[in-house]
């Protein structure tokens, strides 16, 4: 993150960005992580698929496939 907002620096000479990296050791703390909830879900799957014995490869088309026919997807949550 912190090579992101140098070159966005670098790019732009954003006053704020200039901000964030004088403090970054207390700005870097404000950050957090923006997952979509299909994304999500498909990690959650993706982890109960290897518990269960799967290879990683088995456990990633397997939690594909749950999520595809998952109705809570349609919904967005």
């Amino acid at each position: 993150m912190r090579q992101l907002i140098e070159r966005h620096v670098r790019f732009t000479d954003s006053a704020v960005g200039i901000r964030v990296l004088a403090d970054w050791e207390a700005m870097s703390q404000r950050f957090v992580a923006i997952v979509p909830n299909d994304y999500r879900r498909v990690l959650e799957a993706q982890a109960r698929m290897r518990e269960r014995g799967l290879s990683p490869e088995e456990a990633e088309m397997a939690a594909f496939e749950e999520n595809a026919r998952d109705l809570a997807r349609v919904g967005g949550t």
